[in-house]
């Protein structure tokens, strides 16, 4: 007897849904077994292994929360709770400045990607790669956010997560409310007028769609810097799984329901050992994504990966392959079936983030990231205030987490937020900094902008001298020593305890700005290739920026 829908499924595609309801019924037998239990067979496994619990990657992979994580490098993590307009109750990390003297006067806010929470920001084994660790040191004020559905963001006035309703959400009500309300928070609590926002993946295309539905929100960003970003990819790396994602939404509620995706992931994490665990993670991106993780050392793995999943809604999923399918950043479709796309009589709102994004922008993608189509998302986005850096041989999550994110992730951030500086405080530093304004370009990246008001186009390349660009000194181009070294030794946890000791006895307004700007100054030189652009050019740019 003939099927019409089973019909259409290859071998394949059966094994697929085979493994799929497998994995369910093994992770629920999973939950029958006793944590004791689960924790013994962990102990066993790791007795026999010799594994080293003390080590930093240990200690991060076995914290429960981002409160341990900091802990293990001596930073405190203020717990705040924010009701959104639809009554979810959203949890932001702040680490605050440690005192008023060492607040440069900047509130910086990040936003993790998809399946993910604050914790990812926070778990790179060397202190000096963990972006808020090096932004607290610098004076900033640094909050983290988390969307609602997520690991420390589980409640809601009325509805209870356990109920279908709660988890009735997808990336609009991550734009209309989440970002917009968390930053609303921030602002309140810390007195100033402008945030700096920084997004991951997901977190990005939160803010980009956020930014293009509020004018008002634009007024108050600052800065937007948006880290492997994600607003149209490409689709999935394996034919079969992108084929499916792009097929009806009722394929993938009748995998994982209406409610959480993928909740088997905690068991399988808490009940794997680390090896095996990591194994399974890089194999799925593999499939997936055609991800190797070759930047990520197999240490950071033990601890990055642990943290790697937390809980979101299927429809948010569902919202995804409904971009894939469209290769348009668009909202929701709450009636997406086949008939319905045949016949239908009205058109899907895309996010105008070309037309109604007002703010100076950084995207730092990674040159063999898979996900990121960086072309498609530039015409998306106004061509008048983008910059475009990308790191070559970088995929996904290698810029988080990658081996050399301090020097081509990180300090590429910190360069972009001096560029669009017009308080930047170097003369207090006996001209640490060679200028108020810096962009940075590695053999590997391209700073790129234009701007109608001065008819400018330019791109800070060695080769190409624009008007907005000079020559460096020889003596800011010999950078030749071990940058990583030099690195740990700036951002040295016993430099940075000496310091809290002291503060209180020896701490001036200025030696902390000097302090601070000295931190920056070695970030901002650990580049092999120093470009300066003059200081006057930038501010006219920033000026016809806030005028537009």
């Amino acid at each position: 007897m003939y099927f019409p829908f089973l019909g259409r499924l290859s071998i394949t595609d059966y094994i697929i849904v085979v493994l799929v309801y497998i994995e369910s019924i093994i992770s629920s037998v999973l939950k029958l077994i006793p944590q004791p239990m689960i924790n013994l067979f962990e102990w066993l496994i790791n007795f026999s292994t010799s594994s080293d619990d003390n080590t930093i990657e240990e200690k991060l992979r076995s914290a429960p929360t981002i409160h341990e994580m900091c802990a293990i490098f001596d930073i405190s993590v203020e717990d705040h709770l924010v009701r959104t307009e639809d009554n979810y109750i959203l949890t932001l990390h702040r680490i605050p400045p440690i005192s008023k003297n060492r607040f440069n006067n900047k509130v910086v806010y990040l936003h993790h990607g998809l399946l993910m929470c604050s914790d990812v920001w926070c778990c790179n084994i060397e202190r000096h790669k963990n972006l808020p660790f090096v932004l607290h040191d610098l004076g900033y004020d640094v909050w983290m956010g988390n969307n609602r559905g997520n690991k420390y963001s589980t409640a809601h006035l009325n509805k209870p997560p356990k109920s279908n309703k709660f988890w009735d959400f997808s990336i609009d009500e991550f734009a209309f409310f989440d970002i917009p309300n968390s930053i609303e928070f921030i602002l309140d609590i810390t007195k100033v007028d402008k945030v700096i926002c920084i997004g991951f993946s997901q977190g990005s295309a939160q803010m980009f769609a956020a930014f293009s539905l509020s004018e008002k929100l634009n007024r108050k960003v600052s800065h937007f810097i948006a880290i492997a970003p994600a607003m149209t990819p490409k689709g999935l790396h394996n034919r079969i799984v992108d084929t499916l994602a792009k097929s009806s939404p009722g394929f993938m509620y009748l995998f994982f329901g209406r409610k959480i995706v993928l909740p088997s992931a905690v068991i399988w994490q808490r009940t794997l050992h680390p090896t095996l665990f990591n194994l399974c993670i890089d194999i799925a991106n593999k499939i997936l994504f055609n991800w190797k993780s070759f930047n990520i050392l197999p240490r950071q793995k033990i601890a990055s990966y642990a943290k790697l999943y937390s809980t979101t809604s299927v429809k948010s999923i569902v919202h995804w392959f409904q971009i894939l399918r469209s290769q348009k950043f668009q909202m929701f479709e709450e009636s997406d079936n086949m008939l319905n796309s045949l016949t239908r009589p009205y058109q899907i709102a895309n996010f105008p983030t070309r037309t109604n994004i007002k703010i100076p922008i950084l995207l730092i993608y990674g040159g063999i990231d898979s996900l990121v189509d960086i072309d498609v998302m530039k015409k998306n986005l106004p061509f008048n205030s983008v910059f475009d850096v990308k790191v070559d041989n970088y995929e996904h999550l290698d810029l988080i987490w990658g081996k050399d994110a301090d020097t081509l992730v990180i300090a590429k951030v910190l360069r972009f937020i001096e560029f669009f500086n017009p308080d930047n405080v170097s003369v207090k530093t006996n001209q640490l900094l060679p200028s108020a304004s810096l962009v940075e370009e590695l053999p590997s990246t391209t700073w790129k902008t234009t701007h109608p008001t001065h008819g400018l186009s330019y791109r800070t390349h060695s080769a190409d001298r624009s008007p907005l660009s000079v020559q460096a000194n020889e003596a800011d181009e010999v950078h030749n020593a071990d940058n990583s070294r030099f690195l740990r030794r700036v951002f040295s946890t016993s430099a940075i305890d000496e310091d809290n000791e002291n503060e209180h006895q020896d701490d001036t307004e200025d030696e902390i700005h000097k302090e601070q700007q000295r931190r920056l100054s070695a970030y901002l030189e650990s580049s092999k290739d120093l470009r300066q652009l003059d200081a006057n050019s930038s501010t006219t740019a920033l000026d016809a920026l806030n005028k537009e």
